[in-house]
């Protein structure tokens, strides 16, 4: 056979060599099928917007089964007889939809809908399980949600569970649930069978010319291809290890898939338990549930505990046991789990050649050359009742990351004794070539392991021989052997005898317990307004959980369509001197394009509008500004082509400095250049005088870092030329100066560029500008080649080249009475803009320092610097989140040096105009019962060693201002129904379901009559970005004003008419030719629309392990002012999300750079962000009730940043938990360092406990 046969949806597939050989599963369902419902981003299996649903043959089982996979991992070739189903094919509008998308929908479950469909089909591929609640909040470590903050997701989910609530379930047979008990394989639609049993094993070779792909079925076949292939090979099973080593990306000629060959897929136990190679991770987690039931295989339970934080369900499920083991002997530091539990038994390995088997120990097979060998098995040895097997590993978040340092542990202990036998202690991530802690291990044989003598040798013996290796980005090696003794501790805790030492220790002996989340909303909604008001759900709820909302790329590719990528400069100064053109030759690419091929201004700035002052290139040339920043563009035939063939495009440089890129605040002060001090007045505070009491004077620096804004849909721009202009479709919070910059880029008229804009997959700030340049340079490429152009930002360059959240230092010396009020206060708050003073946020945090607060003895100075970095942008709260964060800083300084209760001081300095948070702080503290559960934390902290507990209250004053102008139109046509275009993008905040509802309450319509259009340039001429919050609103008056108008022509015909019917009123009108179409621009003049402040309390508690510096958050309270709410559910919605995005940056959030400023974590398994299983195990968030805004639109108050600002908490939180462990630990009491964020490696320095602290006894 030549070719490979599958099924999506029923509809029968075909791969030959005419579909190139490296297209994956997911490019194949978007580019070759045009079902663009599925989803892509990180392109490495880590963010699940790709995922489908399969069934298909498991070797193993010999059984068919339905299963997830990752899309953008898997090759279109190696699907062969798979029955695939994307979210096109669970339900759509014209078959209806799958109880999943609806409950998704109905429970606001989706903002910006761009991850949705991967957590629809994911939830579909468990359905058949019977699964319950917990076992299903378990399974979404596969999937990445920036919008929602995830309770709403993971309540639908758990609404699915065995376990669930009458009232979360509705009839079953809604659900369209597969429970054949099958052996062999049915189509859903259709009655063909995809592959021909007499075909069934057959070699499938695939002829590209230079490049073949082999489909096997045996051993044999494997070493028949080998033998032709020679040392230009690779195999393939799920192609999964791509996500952890990029290079994988670069196929050789030939490719063997052996994910069919059942002789590597099977198991057996003889004395051994005997496993197939090519058994998947997934299936190991069953078969060691099952034997782990026997004596001698009990400890796979533990392994069964280990392997389900091992990557996620959908990559497990096809990621095979060799293929961990192969990244582990190709990449000799990767952090194999499997490797470590395996090598802690003793396990073997059995590999072949064409000359024979051998079997050889794990660390022998790092050291064997495997060309031309194959793995055939691992055998695990049965350990008797006296082995004690314990396993760990601790990575940044609870699932889906790599570990920082991971270990196992396998003690023989003679239990009349209670003497070790033998002992083996097994780490990962210490360095490459570290295995076995072999000197502990001599040291512990035949000793008594429950005293203070053996254990504190036996811990000093390892601290001497565990010697991390610095390997950025990689935490810190003191921070690895931090982790390393304190799990050797846990676990020494955890095999001891209940006497051996006081209960205080007994916390340090398990990991924190996380049980099954859960959550409360509430509000008022006042009927009278109704729908105003009303918790409706969100316009675009169910075609997002459908897959039928489309964003950029969703639009249908064409024949002649071409993809570009940007070709990063590799040094941070200098200039270009050549391109090697070379790559051209290469089949596929289309063309390279540089400085000279843009015909008008070479910038994507446009000093003069709003927040712009200076030009930025779209590509550099004279004057290299950072490592990573643009150079050159790629033009290919295919997305991956054009991404892969951008990396290898050779460029060499000239003038390159010879000093280190300098990349910190600390740095760039020293060079006067590149420092700018706040000179505006409203980039500044200016005491009023000082106060006299005067008993404490504190001194401090705090410091924050930058973030990444994680929109799941990456930067992408379609510009398409249409008759002698451009027609730009691009995902931007910036339609104004999209088109700006692209009339400028390519010297046209601006009437000349029509951009459209339907909604984003998310944007936080970091679609204002930032999207500009790569809308300018796929501009560039659709006019040089009069061709349409895709430019799609791979997550390496977007991570890479984009700006982030600026970084912020703030310094001060405050002066205090004994009650901790303020005397004087003399601050300085630095942001880092790196290497522009584009958009400078100075005035925002200057705004916002004073929070709730009497500014009276405030002196606050600001500035800016630049350094070799991306020029940084908005982000969610831009100035506004710092400048809160800063004075709270001060604030719990001030507490700490006192010795006083936080939430005192912070009452003592608050203001007594336009401040509601002392009413908020009490009602809130009732609610969430805070007094008793300060009492029983004391208790806590009081009893446990090992575990600490905190919980901290946060307040936010968020000064909300009406800035720029907002378009609206609204046209009402002759059948009654209405359609409002606006400024105003839609990218999850809701503005167009507001817009909707206030349309309908002021024209006295259903909702179901109207239908938001996409963004045009042409309808929001001039219009200001959509971000500060405060879109939503603005459109909200906007609608409300086009209403008035269309309702003042409306007026003399109701009154003619009597009281006609909304038709009947509307079909008069037309008949006497009156005009339904208004449009209004609100602008920030606007009389009725003044500023007002929004108020936010947060309650936060926290527990964290002291020996491990993981730590969990177990409850938020939130009370948030959202005044008259327009929509209940999407406010909340706004704030749940904002918040988790706040606690996710000030606690795992950073990026590590090299001396030349490259990045250094650039995928998505080097930046984490907050999954579903780190959010708060308790989420409880109430709008304030009784509250209107005198001064918004229709009583309501914006929400869309706040959440945001009072997430400092989580810090403060984890800060008194450190602190109460360090009183323990002998630390004088002290404001100690804790770096940002406040991650593993920033709370095991800051707890610093020594190693005379691990005993058992004191």
């Amino acid at each position: 056979m030549s070719v490979v046969e599958f099924t999506v949806n029923g509809r029968k597939c075909r791969v030959d060599n005419r579909i190139p050989r490296y297209t994956t599963l997911n490019a194949y369902l978007r580019y070759h099928l045009s079902l663009p419902g599925t989803k892509a981003m990180c392109h490495q299996g880590v963010c699940g917007a790709c995922i489908v649903m399969v069934f298909g043959r498991r070797p193993t089982t010999g059984t068919y089964e339905t299963f997830s996979v990752n899309s953008c991992l898997v090759l279109a070739v190696s699907c062969h007889g798979w029955e695939i189903t994307t979210i096109e094919g669970v339900g759509n509008r014209l078959e209806g939809y799958s109880e999943v998308q609806k409950r998704m929908a109905a429970n606001s479950a989706t903002q910006c809908g761009y991850c949705t469909p991967g957590f629809v089909m994911q939830l579909h591929s468990l359905l058949h399980k019977n699964l319950t609640m917990a076992e299903l909040e378990n399974s979404f470590g596969s999937n990445t949600c920036r919008c929602t903050g995830f309770r709403p997701i993971l309540d639908t989910i758990k609404s699915f569970g065995s376990d669930a609530p009458k009232n979360l379930i509705d009839d079953i047979e809604d659900l369209k649930i597969c429970k054949k008990n099958c052996e062999r394989k049915c189509s859903v639609n259709s009655e063909w069978s995809v592959v021909s049993e007499e075909a069934a094993n057959q070699i499938i070779k695939i002829d590209y010319g230079h490049d073949k792909y082999y489909k096997v079925w045996t051993v044999d076949d494997i070493f028949k291809v080998i033998k032709k292939a020679g040392d230009i090979y690779r195999f393939v099973d799920g192609n999964t290890a791509k996500g952890v080593l990029p290079e994988l990306f670069d196929y050789p000629p030939i490719l063997i898939d052996i994910s069919e060959v059942s002789a590597l897929k099977q198991y057996s136990i003889d004395q051994n338990l005997i496993l197939g190679a090519n058994i998947s991770i997934e299936d190991c987690l069953d078969i060691f549930k099952n034997e782990s039931k026997t004596d001698e295989f009990a400890y796979l339970d533990d392994f069964v505990k280990h392997l389900d934080v091992v990557a996620h369900i959908s990559v497990r499920k096809i990621g095979s046991l060799a293929g961990n083991f192969i990244i582990k002997h190709l990449k000799r530091e990767y952090q194999s789990d499997i490797f470590l539990l395996f090598e802690c038994v003793g396990a073997v390995v059995t590999i072949r050649s064409g000359s024979g088997e051998l079997t050889l120990t794990l660390p022998e097979f790092l050291d064997h050359n495997m060309n031309g060998c194959l793995i055939i098995n691992f055998k695990l040895p049965p350990l008797g009742p006296t082995h004690v097997v314990r396993s760990y590993k601790i990575s940044p978040r609870k699932q889906n990351a790599l570990a920082i340092v991971n270990a196992a542990f396998n003690f023989n202990i003679n239990r009349d004794t209670n003497r070790i036998e033998e002992a083996k202690i097994v780490y990962g991530n210490i360095s490459p070539n570290f295995i076995h802690a072999a000197d502990t291990e001599r040291y512990l044989q035949g000793r008594y392991m429950f005293c203070n003598d053996t254990l504190q040798t036996a811990i000093h013996i390892l601290d001497h021989e565990l010697n991390p290796q610095i390997m950025p980005p990689q935490p810190s090696p003191e921070v690895r052997k931090k982790l390393a003794i304190g799990l050797f501790y846990k676990f020494i805790l955890s095999i001891s005898p209940a006497d051996a030492y006081p209960y205080k220790y007994a916390s340090g002996a398990t990991e924190i317990f996380r049980p099954l989340s859960s959550g409360k909303q509430l509000y008022t909604t006042d009927p009278s307004m109704y729908p105003v008001t009303e918790p409706l759900q969100k316009l675009e709820a169910l075609i997002q959980s459908s897959g039928e909302a489309n964003y950029v790329n969703d639009l249908p590719i064409r024949m002649n369509d071409v993809f570009a990528a940007f070709v990063l400069s590799t040094v941070h100064g200098g200039a270009v001197d050549k391109i090697n053109y070379n790559i051209l030759e290469e089949p596929g690419v289309v063309a390279i394009f540089t400085v000279k091929d843009i015909p008008g201004v070479n910038s994507f700035g446009f000093p003069g509008i709003p927040l712009q002052t200076e030009e930025e290139e779209i590509l550099a040339y004279d004057k290299i500004k950072f490592c990573g920043q643009p150079v050159a563009i790629l033009v290919a035939e295919t997305e991956y082509l054009a991404a892969k063939m951008a990396e290898k495009v050779q460029v060499t440089y000239k003038n390159v400095p010879k000093t280190p890129a300098v990349i910190t605040i600390d740095e760039a002060k020293k060079k006067k250049w590149r420092y700018k001090a706040g000179t505006n007045p409203d980039e500044k505070i200016v005491p009023k005088g000082k106060g006299e009491n005067v008993t404490k004077v504190i001194k401090g620096k705090y410091e924050t870092g930058a973030q990444y804004h994680y929109y799941m849909e990456p930067q992408t721009t379609i510009v398409i030329p249409v008759d002698k202009g451009l027609e730009v479709h691009s995902a931007t919070q910036w339609i104004d100066l999209t088109q700006i910059c692209v009339a400028r880029c390519l010297g046209i008229n601006e009437s000349d560029v029509v951009v459209k804009v339907r909604r984003l997959g998310g944007g936080f700030g970091g679609k204002l500008s930032r999207s500009v340049q790569v809308a300018a340079a796929c501009a560039i490429v659709a006019r040089n080649l009069n061709r349409t152009c895709r430019f799609i930002l791979p997550f390496e360059t977007n991570i890479t080249m984009i700006g982030k959240r600026p970084p912020i230092q703030c310094t001060y010396e405050v002066g205090v009475n004994d009650i901790g009020k303020i005397q004087y206060l003399n601050a300085k708050l630095i942001e880092d803009y790196g290497c522009s003073q584009n958009e400078n946020i100075l005035s925002y945090a200057a705004g916002s320092f004073p929070n709730c607060y009497n500014t009276d003895y405030f002196n606050l100075e600001t500035a800016s610097v630049v350094t070799d970095l991306p020029s940084n942008t908005f982000a969610r709260g831009p100035g506004t989140f710092e400048g809160i964060a800063a004075i709270e800083n001060i604030m719990e300084h001030i507490a700490f040096e006192l010795g006083l209760d936080a939430t005192d001081v912070r009452l003592a300095n608050m203001k007594t105009d336009d401040n509601e948070i002392p009413e908020m702080i009490k009602t809130l503290k009732k609610e969430a019962d805070y007094d008793k559960r300060c009492a029983e934390i004391i208790q806590f902290n009081a009893d446990n060693c090992w575990k600490k507990k905190a919980i901290k209250i946060s307040v936010m004053l968020f000064p909300v201002i009406y800035y720029g102008n907002y378009s609206v139109l609204v046209s009402i046509y002759r059948d009654g129904t209405v359609t409002i275009t606006t400024g105003g993008i839609e990218m999850g905040q809701g503005v167009n379901t507001k817009a909707a509802q206030v349309c309908a309450y002021k024209l006295g319509i259903s909702v179901s009559l109207i239908t938001l259009l996409p963004n045009f340039s042409f309808t929001c001429t001039n219009n200001v970005f959509s971000g500060s919050s405060i879109v939503s609103e603005c459109v909200m008056f906007g609608v409300q004003e086009a209403c008035d108008i269309l309702l003042d022509r409306l007026h003399p015909v109701q009154v003619e008419l009597g009281k006609p019917t909304w038709n009947e009123l509307i079909k008069a009108a037309t008949d006497k030719q009156i005009d339904l179409v208004a449009e209004y621009m609100m602008n920030d003049k606007e009389p009725r629309l003044k500023a007002y402040s929004a108020f936010g309390v947060a309650i936060c508690e926290t527990t964290l392990d002291v020996l491990t510096g993981r730590f969990q958050i177990d409850r938020v309270d939130i009370l948030e002012d959202a005044g008259v709410s327009t929509n209940p559910i999407v406010d909340i919605g706004q704030v749940e999300g904002a918040f988790i995005q706040g606690l996710s940056y000030h606690t795992l959030e950073e990026f590590i750079y090299n001396s030349i400023g490259k990045l250094l974590n650039n995928r998505a398994l080097g930046y984490d962000v907050f999954l579903a299983k780190d959010i708060p195990v308790d989420f409880r968030v109430r709008l304030r009730f009784n509250s209107k805004n005198k001064n918004g639109v229709l009583g309501s108050k914006t929400v869309g940043e706040m959440g945001i600002c009072t997430t400092y908490g989580i810090a403060y939180a984890l800060r008194a938990c450190i602190h109460e462990s360090r009183k323990e630990s002998g630390h004088k009491p002290e404001w100690f360092t804790l770096g940002f964020p406040t991650n593993i490696e920033a709370i095991l320095k800051a707890l610093d406990v020594p190693l005379s602290n691990f005993v058992l006894q004191k």
